[in-house]
């Protein structure tokens, strides 16, 4: 059976932490548990155990104000590269943080279990478990998340939006297109869902396949951005300001 357990209570809500397990539920405090105290708005690692006993750890950002169990914005995050937790963490803390806590949006962003990409089989058959678990914690407004990845996080988030495209309002990519190729038949699936895309001039590869996926989308009736970042390569840095990902977000998002 699996168990809900409240971690902390902050000043700005209850910080609840899920965990599950045969015979107990246990929570992984955050690597910045020592200065949750001086800054409530800090983010948390934690840990879920799926029904099959795969371990999930997570980043939770949780803005002031935000209450565990009500509605309200909530963000998943798919990191890019490894996706391991210190990179969640860090895309958390340099990325979002700032604009989700001024903006109301709560964020999850999970690592991907013993190296499984997201956009694989194997990760990805653990997406509707895990976005359940986030659900009950902070439920998405509509019953919608907002979605977000980058590079191998953008593969990750095109994959589980058209594979669970209701549980999804909007897709933000910085960059991103379908893990199976640009003109993925699947793409249909994404109907309705406002759709952000970033890449770099540069990056050529991810451009060519994000320009290709901007006119499928287009075609199909799907608000769609795309905005190419001039003299850019695949990493973006500082050329994408956190509250440019949040405005194109919200422009698009359903």
């Amino acid at each position: 059976m699996r168990h809900l357990v409240a971690a902390a209570v902050v000043s700005a809500g209850l910080l609840a932490a899920c965990s599950s397990s045969n015979d107990a539920a246990t929570s992984t405090t955050s690597t910045a548990a020592n200065t949750e105290a001086a800054d409530p708005t800090a983010p948390h690692r934690l840990t879920f155990t799926t029904n099959d006993g795969t371990q999930v750890d997570y980043v939770l950002l949780i803005p002031p104000g935000r209450v565990a169990g009500v509605p309200g914005k909530v963000i998943w995050a798919f990191p890019p590269g490894g996706q391991d937790i210190d990179l969640a963490e860090q895309l958390v803390n340099e990325k979002y943080r700032e604009e989700a806590l001024a903006r109301g949006y709560v964020v999850f962003s999970p690592a991907a279990p013993k190296g499984n990409l997201f956009y694989t089989d194997s990760s990805a058959a653990l997406v509707p478990e895990l976005l359940d678990m986030a659900a009950t914690l902070f439920p998405p407004d509509g019953g919608r998340f907002d979605l977000i990845g980058v590079s191998n996080g953008g593969l990750s988030a095109f994959r589980a939006a058209i594979e669970h495209p209701d549980r999804f309002r909007s897709l933000v990519v910085f960059p991103g297109y379908s893990p199976n190729g640009a003109d993925d038949p699947a793409l249909a699936k994404l109907k309705g869902i406002g759709v952000a895309m970033f890449v770099g001039g540069n990056d050529s590869g991810w451009l060519d396949s994000s320009t290709k996926t901007r006119d499928v989308l287009k075609a199909q009736g799907n608000k769609v951005e795309l905005t190419v970042i001039a003299g850019q390569g695949h990493i973006l840095g500082d050329a994408l300001p956190g509250k440019d990902l949040f405005d194109a977000l919200e422009r698009v998002r359903g």
